[in-house]
């Protein structure tokens, strides 16, 4: 008489992702949790004093904890269940607290909707039970799927507001505010927009994976996201781990980056607005948040590590510098005319002198040069131009006509 292969317990509805996981635990005696495609914990099973620290931490914090996404990343893990149909093991990394587990994606088409997570003991899940495992994956798809419907519907009700409030749309503040309880919103009691410039026009394969890196990150807290052609608006706070002093800097250099590696999306330029407690000033900080990102255009070195509004300093004068200033200064005349006549380059040999914040040895490093080299230039250059170099004012003139010119150039 043949074997008879044992019934499939998750062959039949469940009313929801909770009865799911138990039965899962139940059925195949290993601790089970469901996220959703953002890593984000929608259901966990019961488990045994023995639990290893990575889902302690996910269970603490209700998401799959940083460490742990970027390791998955960095092992290609993530990327190799993304493009599974079966359920595949994952043996233990010792250094994030992640035992041996087994995952399998839970795909609608070819849409990932999330991934169920299985902890495995001494006793392996044997074939009959990673197949079963499979089953499980299946009868979760309409459950993932109404929780992502029913988070999208919600998402669109405020984008429509969220955009009219950044474009200054509203007479004044008590309508913000009463399109705020009309919508039900809970509004951030400090917050501060990030913008992000895209190449091209985001897609929506393209907002699914910037929202990925958003809620993973764990480096802000997000509260709203607005996509607009190849922009990126966010309204955010620091996440509670960070300080507000380094939170927003952190996360623009990392978004970029992570972006790049991992969706080969490239040219990603990010900025900051200043932090407001009052909704109504989100568009200020909007349009500061735009007004870095056209000065690091026109000043790609010079800004290149500035993402924050407060911390552009004379750049923010530029434009008024610009529209001001009648003449060039006498003594960029002077050393115009010195190069063009010498074919040297002693403007440029002073704009980065200034930018350097006079400092010979950082200054000489930039343009390649011995540190003996350039105070002989600098002698130069103070004696062409008439410059005293230990002025800080007059320096500082002179370099913000430089920025001027630089940017009517532009």
């Amino acid at each position: 008489m043949e074997d008879i292969p044992p019934k499939n317990p998750f062959k039949k509805p469940f009313s929801d992702l909770k009865e799911l996981v138990d039965s899962i635990q139940e059925h195949l005696e290993c601790p089970a949790t469901i996220e959703d495609t953002n890593h984000r914990l929608n259901a966990y099973s019961s488990h045994g004093i023995d639990a290893d620290p990575a889902r302690i931490g996910t269970i603490i914090s209700q998401r799959v904890p940083e460490k742990v996404i970027n390791r998955l990343w960095k092992e290609g893990i993530i990327p190799k269940l993304m493009r599974s149909d079966s359920a595949l093991r994952i043996p233990h990394i010792e250094d994030i607290g992640l035992r041996d587990r087994v995952a399998i994606a839970i795909k609608k088409h070819t849409e990932i909707l999330g991934y169920i997570w299985v902890v495995e003991g001494t006793k392996k899940l044997t074939d009959i039970q990673l197949e079963q495992l499979k089953d499980a994956a299946i009868v979760a798809i309409p459950l993932m799927a109404k929780i992502q419907q029913n988070r999208k519907r919600k998402e669109e009700n405020y984008q429509d507001f969220l955009w009219q409030l950044l474009t200054g749309q509203f007479k004044n503040r008590d309508e913000i505010y009463e399109q705020v309880h009309d919508l039900h919103l809970k509004i951030p009691s400090h917050f501060t927009v990030l913008v992000f410039k895209f190449e091209q026009d985001i897609s929506q394969m393209m907002e699914e994976q910037i929202s990925y890196l958003i809620t993973t990150s764990q480096k802000i807290t997000n509260h709203f996201l607005v996509v607009m052609d190849n922009e990126l608006i966010l309204i955010a706070s620091p996440h509670p781990t960070q300080s507000d002093a380094t939170a927003f800097d952190s996360f623009i250099t990392y978004f970029t980056s992570e972006i790049a590696n991992r969706f080969s999306i490239l040219g990603v330029t990010g900025s900051s607005g200043t932090g407001y407690s009052d909704f109504s000033k989100a568009k200020t900080s909007y349009q500061e948040a735009q007004k870095v990102l056209d000065l690091k255009k026109t000043f790609p070195e010079e800004l290149e590590n500035v993402f924050h509004y407060s911390r552009l300093g004379a750049f923010l004068y530029i434009d008024l510098i610009q529209q001001q200033l009648p003449t060039e200064h006498p003594a960029i005349s002077k050393i115009r005319a010195y190069d063009k006549q010498h074919k040297s380059n002693f403007l440029k040999t002073l704009e980065v002198f200034i930018q350097q914040d006079s400092n010979m040895n950082d200054a000489a490093k930039k343009l390649f040069v011995h540190t003996n080299t350039l105070h002989y230039r600098m002698k130069r250059i103070a004696e062409i131009g008439g410059i005293d170099l230990t002025n800080v004012n007059e320096k500082l003139g002179i370099y913000l006509d430089l920025m001027s010119q630089k940017m009517t150039k532009k």
